[in-house]
């Protein structure tokens, strides 16, 4: 049912005045239906009026991050089945469950707003209401568990490429910030369910700096926001269908093509190629230049002449 109404509501986005019997015709559907999802898209915030005789109008962007925005925008199989909350811990907790119980591949988790969200070496994850993007995503892949990690490096490529399509200037800070202008504005975090040396699920989590405009001061020397950085307010709903649509499509292409194209893609975004940088891990530090990833996901780094594999560690940019 909601799904239809995602349908009802991407027909209304052009702000045209749309009959009830044309909407009905559209879905096929009947025009008692159409009223029905009209009056609780009305209940949930939609400005959409009513228009004697002539039908219905929906007035104004919308920025809602919930199940009929998602699917107004939505274009693929990622993102088919929505569950949406407007306040939850994290995401990734339900889609955990959601996974454990046998939910497809695809099916999504959004919330306007998570009180316990985590990013990477589990710092928290600030996340005001109604502006950013939290999502997670049940993903079901025929990989070894030791390449799990490439899945990461994967999202971050599709995510980066979207949004340089949507107009931001975002480079990947490896293994799993996204940036703009230097600032982090996204981050990605993977986590697995599996079963022996078997996969059942992985469950990534993302995410994203969109409309906010004032980041804690703690914070502001290391996050920004896409609104803060470009200007420009995006809706949330939008931007997320055009993220898991490169995310569909650079998932396929590792799962049937390898790492190698996966991996091109994320070198043209990658930021810090080729630059001195300070990785750290366990309380150490190397610094080097780093000249990429290696075909198993590792960042390379240049030392004393030698190429050195980095599996597991940071690179320093701010200090905390």
């Amino acid at each position: 049912m909601a799904s239809t109404r995602g349908k009802v509501l991407n027909l209304l986005q052009d702000g045209a005045v749309w009959s009830g019997q044309e909407l009905a015709r559209q879905l096929n559907i009947s025009r008692t239906a159409i009223w029905k999802h009209i009056e609780t898209l009305k209940q949930d915030g939609y400005d959409i009026e009513t228009i004697p005789r002539k039908g219905y109008q929906l007035f104004g962007r919308t920025d809602r991050l919930d199940e009929p925005a998602f699917v107004s925008f939505r274009h693929g199989r990622f993102g088919q089945h929505v569950y949406a909350y407007d306040q939850v811990d994290t995401t990734q907790r339900i889609a955990h469950e959601l996974a454990q119980k046998g939910a497809l591949e695809g099916t999504l988790v959004i919330s306007e707003e998570q009180t316990a969200g985590r990013g990477q070496l589990g710092r928290s994850w600030h996340n005001p209401s109604h502006v950013n993007i939290a999502a997670s995503i049940i993903l079901r892949p025929e990989l070894p568990i030791r390449e799990a990690s490439k899945l990461t490096l994967m999202a971050a490529s599709a995510f980066a490429r979207s949004l340089r399509q949507q107009g931001v200037p975002a480079y990947i800070k490896w293994p799993n910030d996204l940036l703009v202008n230097g600032k982090k504005i996204g981050g990605i975090l993977t986590e697995m369910q599996t079963e022996g040396d078997r996969i059942q699920a992985v469950i990534l989590g993302f995410g994203l700096n969109v409309n906010t405009e004032s980041i804690p001061t703690d914070l502001v020397h290391r996050a920004t926001s896409i609104k803060l950085e470009t200007g420009v307010a995006l809706r949330r709903s939008e931007v997320l269908a055009d993220l898991l649509a490169e995310l569909e499509t650079e998932y396929d292409a590792l799962l049937e093509s390898g790492f190698g194209p996966v991996r091109d893609n994320w070198l043209e975004n990658a930021a810090y190629l080729n630059e001195e940088v300070t990785l750290t891990a366990s309380g150490e530090s190397k610094r080097g230049i780093m000249r990429g990833i290696s075909e198993q996901g590792a960042l390379l780094l240049e030392r004393h002449g030698a190429i050195e594999a980095i599996y597991s560690a940071e690179i320093a940019v701010w200090n905390d």
